[in-house]
């Protein structure tokens, strides 16, 4: 990795709130320098922890969300409308209550085949964002394997370097799922991976030691002209709590 940053915060709620300040703060310097901001979301119990913060007055009233532009790192092959989409978390956590075009607003198609609808997402990644391919931030969790986004142990996506966007067999959970590849993810000004619970412990002390071995797909994101910052709390990092 790149000289990650490691921020680490008493429990998830401190967690949270730390990264909704953060994320207030990098949409005013991205829209002041760019007049808009492009995101990533990610799915998981914590960013949606984030969200619920990000809907409250406090948050969204200092955030010019007409020039907020929302994709989603990676999402599960089922409806919008399922209690499984990543779409549908952010949707009734944070969507819902704020002022944001619908047009800003890009879910990953999931109707069809997941190959088409990579291609798909992938057409509308480069048509919001341009050339560069860049967002301005990218969120993304970890999973108790090591697996970021749909970055899954032992899956053909780890290897692929021409696309940007993905489907992906994800044998495990025997579903489906389309995924940014570290294509699209290392593009980003900044990606920030936000880490809790005590469970990621013993993958977390492999990931920082020193002389670390790649063992996990998290270790694959390293920005090349960005900034990868862990937000994490205690519990991920002693192993206790």
């Amino acid at each position: 990795m790149s000289n990650p940053i490691q921020l680490i915060w008493k429990d998830k709620e401190a967690l949270s709130l730390a990264a909704a300040y953060h994320f207030v703060s990098a949409a005013a310097k991205s829209i002041a320098a760019n007049d808009r901001f492009t995101v990533a979301f990610s799915g998981g119990s914590t960013p949606k922890r984030l969200f619920e913060i990000l809907a409250t007055p406090a948050f969204s009233n200092n955030i010019d969300w007409k020039k907020v532009f929302i994709f989603w790192s990676d999402e599960r092959f089922v409806p919008h409308t399922s209690d499984e989409s990543n779409y549908k978390m952010s949707r009734t956590a944070l969507l819902d209550h704020i002022r944001i075009p619908r047009k800003n607003v890009f879910a990953t198609p999931t109707k069809g085949e997941p190959a088409a609808c990579a291609a798909a997402y992938e057409a509308n990644v480069k048509a919001v964002l341009g050339k560069s391919t860049q967002f301005d931030l990218t969120l993304l969790g970890m999973g108790d394997d090591g697996h970021t986004a749909s970055l899954f142990p032992g899956t053909t996506i780890l290897t692929e370097t021409k696309r940007l966007v993905k489907e992906v067999w994800v044998e495990s959970k025997q579903t489906w799922r389309i995924s940014f590849t570290y294509t699209l993810i290392n593009k980003s000004k900044e990606v920030m991976l936000l880490v809790g619970d005590a469970n990621k412990y013993p993958i977390l002390k492999k990931i920082f030691a020193k002389n670390a071995k790649h063992l996990y797909p998290v270790q694959g994101v390293a920005p090349q002209k960005g900034q990868t910052i862990w937000m994490l709390d205690e519990a991920a990092v002693t192993g206790k709590g």
